[in-house]
């Protein structure tokens, strides 16, 4: 998709661009978390075939949603200059000072599917008027994920996309295939720096909703 403009202010950020402000610890997260999912679905699916196929479309997609934000929550810990933020239904990382990113499924096009509530419409808008994270910077709100099939119900592989508006794809990358980590049942961590000391992820859970549907997690 072409580039565009955020309303009177500048360009949209290139994906390069965006990649290399997540910092690669944090992209081979994102991937990774991905890739363990898909293998928890292969798992699911080997031992419980029936209740897969079972399972409503929104079912099955809020099944793997948690599997993913697991996933997201376990690689992410212990990294700098991340945050995870949840709020009844929705679930949020925060990157640094500009980067904030919500976890969901993808059609080949890059179309996402979620309840069109106000907290998501305000989130899928590239809007420099909205609150940010962190005054004086510029907030990218970005969603990474996977590509569905919709016809054999299976994962993908990782993505990561901007988009202004809920039907308004600028951009859609696919990730680099790092795997699952996992080397005759041991977990291969993903090693931040050791620059002074690495600070814990804060995770946050408000103590109230901001009125947002189940399926906004899809």
């Amino acid at each position: 998709m072409s580039a565009g403009i955020f309303p009177g202010m500048f360009s949209y950020p290139e994906s390069d661009e965006v990649i290399e402000g997540l910092g690669d610890k944090a992209v081979e997260a994102f991937s990774r978390s991905v890739a363990r999912s898909a293998d928890d679905l292969r798992q699911y699916r080997d031992v419980f075939p029936s209740f897969v196929s079972q399972s409503s479309d929104r079912g099955l997609a809020n099944w793997i949603h948690d599997r993913l934000w697991h996933h997201l929550a376990v690689l992410l810990d212990g990294m700098e200059k991340v945050r995870l933020h949840e709020s009844g239904p929705t679930r949020e990382m925060i990157v640094g000072n500009r980067y904030r990113l919500r976890a969901k499924r993808h059609s080949e096009r890059g179309a996402v599917s979620a309840y069109p509530t106000q907290g998501m419409i305000e989130f899928m808008i590239q809007d420099i008027e909205q609150p940010t994270l962190f005054d004086g910077y510029d907030e990218i709100r970005l969603i990474v994920g996977y590509i569905w099939d919709p016809d054999t119900r299976a994962m993908g592989g990782p993505v990561l996309s901007l988009r202004d508006g809920v039907e308004n794809l600028v951009w859609m990358v696919e990730l680099p295939d790092v795997g699952t980590g996992y080397a005759g049942g041991v977990v291969i961590p993903i090693v931040p720096p050791l620059d002074g000391g690495p600070a814990a992820p804060i995770i946050e859970f408000a103590e109230q909703n901001d009125q947002t549907g189940e399926s906004e997690r899809r």
